[in-house]
């Protein structure tokens, strides 16, 4: 059986978070991922809204640590009540 981590860590590490519609919860969400991963920048973020304008799609492409890390964020992210899904 082969125990080799799947990601090698550190790395570019793309996430997408589906968010409800709403300025304060879209600037919200970013401000989390920024605390988690300070160097994202403008250029890594990237959002769509979706038909009905419902929700918002943030693509993010963050620089992440280890799986600790990344669970952290997830975690947050999740806690927060404008978050629907993380892939």
């Amino acid at each position: 059986m082969n125990n080799e981590p799947l990601i090698e860590f550190p790395c570019r590490y793309p996430i997408k978070i589906i968010v409800a519609t709403g300025e304060r919860h879209i600037a919200e969400v970013i401000d989390i991922v920024r605390c988690h991963s300070p160097k994202v920048s403008p250029d890594d973020i990237n959002s769509r809204s979706s038909r009905g304008d419902k929700f918002v799609s943030l693509r993010v492409n963050l620089w992440a640590e280890g799986e600790s890390h990344l669970k952290a964020l997830y975690q947050e992210l999740l806690a927060h009540q404008a978050v629907r899904i993380i892939l």
